[in-house]
């Protein structure tokens, strides 16, 4: 063997093993990211509500218990009486929120807390009334799983994408549930903190 020909043998042995030391660098902190978890999903996914005219909502976040709390207004023209709200992550074949055997109604007081619908005709005393171009915090609303389970998302961090319905009247007296008008009010995006 020739001279040349072995000192071309030694350069390329020494490029494929330059390249393969990079190659396999690289492929170990790709692993090591990935079983961090930087590529899942839910670590590239922010907060975002996305509202349906005439609606408003913004700042959406969750507890570690599944608890939705956000910034919710209106626009309309006129006022909305007896809020109630719903989040969950799918509809069932009615077009409502997908909460199993669950009533997924969440009365808001005037405070902004939300509490669980006991199933009756009436809303409760005390509910929340939205006048055109009102915003008001809301706190303390379960979100819903596909599945119609409760969210329950076990650590910081675990990210929820749903909707968020509205269930109201246009007069201020507790009337029977056939005359509550339902909407999809919002679409969100939200991580536990």
């Amino acid at each position: 063997m020739n001279t040349t020909k072995r000192f071309r043998l030694q350069s390329a042995m020494e490029y494929l093993m330059t390249y393969g030391w990079a190659i396999l660098i690289i492929a170990v902190v790709l692993g090591a990211l990935y079983a961090l978890g930087v590529f899942g999903g839910a670590a590239s996914l922010g907060t975002a509500c996305i509202p349906v005219a005439p609606f408003l909502c913004s700042n959406p976040s969750l507890t570690t218990a599944g608890l939705l709390s956000f910034t919710l207004g209106q626009n309309s023209q006129s006022t909305q009486y007896n809020i109630a709200l719903a989040c969950a992550a799918t509809s069932n074949s009615l077009g409502l929120p997908n909460t199993g055997s669950a009533d997924p109604w969440y009365y808001v007081n005037t405070n902004g807390v939300a509490s669980e619908s006991t199933g009756g005709s009436n809303s409760p005393a005390n509910t929340l009334s939205l006048v055109p171009g009102q915003q008001l915090a809301v706190s303390g609303i379960q979100c819903y799983q596909s599945s119609g389970a409760t969210f329950d998302p076990g650590s910081v961090g675990s990210a929820f994408t749903g909707t968020i319905w509205i269930n109201y009247t246009t007069s201020s007296s507790n009337v029977v549930d056939g005359n509550w008008l339902t909407a999809k009010m919002a679409t969100i995006t939200a991580k536990t903190s």
